[in-house]
């Protein structure tokens, strides 16, 4: 299926991580001072798991998961138990989003420690002013990223939502749907080499879409006696 309101969905979800990488860079240059010193960085920063990121990134993502199974349940024509379901879509956006913005926070630092080594021959010798240094992390911390993390995760937890929805279904109906992988039908599709292959057929090994960053990938959900 389409992701019913993509384009605002994925803005809403940049705009969150915008602000809160901005945040979080802001904070982490007044801790390395200047010159930067990772060593000022104190323990508990990294232990802290981005957690103002973390609050606002959760509750897109449940919006996004519940948004598209009514969309799908509006289509099929079939009811769920919703007060279940609204408790699935919360523990999934929790653990997910604990996984994703840790994730990020992890290669964030390993970008920093990369950039911080002053025994690299040549360019670091003399190591990078707090100035040199906010602009070498504009990758890390700026709006591309965002945006890029936006798409990736809507499709994500689009999917999601699906995949619960149609587990309700099993227990309401006895019947399974089956998935079917979807590209946009457009020139960008027809070129990646992961999804387009994947077109119109049968998911079979239980990874569904994103498979990549910013993949706008799908499910088509179709009863077994369609499929054939």
């Amino acid at each position: 299926m389409d992701v019913l309101n993509r384009d605002e969905l994925e803005r809403r979800l940049a705009r969150v991580l915008s602000k809160g990488l901005r945040a979080e860079m802001s904070k982490l240059l007044d801790l390395l001072g200047d010159p930067p010193d990772l060593s000022r960085v104190p323990y508990e920063y990294w232990q802290n798991g981005w957690k103002d990121i973390r609050k606002d990134v959760e509750p897109v993502l449940v919006d996004t998961f519940i948004t598209q199974a009514e969309s799908m349940m509006n289509v099929v024509g079939i009811g769920a138990d919703w007060a279940h379901f609204n408790a699935v879509a919360a523990d999934w956006a929790r653990a997910y989003t604990y996984e994703l913005v840790t994730g990020m926070e992890g290669t964030t630092r390993s970008a920093l420690e990369k950039l911080l080594q002053k025994n690299i021959p040549g360019y670091f010798e003399e190591g990078l002013t707090s100035k040199e240094l906010r602009a070498r992390l504009e990758g890390q911390f700026g709006a591309v990223r965002a945006d890029m993390i936006a798409v990736t995760e809507t499709t994500r937890a689009a999917v999601e939502g699906e995949r619960a929805y149609v587990a309700e279904l099993v227990k309401e109906t006895g019947r399974a749907m089956i998935p079917i992988w979807l590209t946009a039908n457009d020139e960008i599709a027809e070129q990646c080499p992961i999804c387009w292959p994947k077109h119109g057929k049968p998911i079979t090994d239980g990874k569904f879409p994103p498979a990549h960053p910013r993949c706008r990938c799908g499910v088509a959900w179709e009863w077994p006696e369609e499929a054939e």
